[in-house]
């Protein structure tokens, strides 16, 4: 029986800022299931649903 190795030496991937802009929908943050960044007032504004009135 084979088993599955681990690569120790590969490189992971760098975490990234998301962005929500204005007039564009909220955005799903990665690794945060559930949770939406939104664009309120000029501020970037994370909330636990898609729907900015909830």
């Amino acid at each position: 029986m084979r088993h599955l190795r681990l690569v120790i030496d590969e490189p992971q991937p760098e975490p990234y800022e998301v962005t929500a802009t204005p007039d564009w929908p909220p955005v799903a943050i990665p690794g945060r299931p559930g949770w939406w960044r939104h664009y309120i007032d000029g501020q970037q504004v994370d909330l636990p649903t898609n729907n900015p009135q909830d």
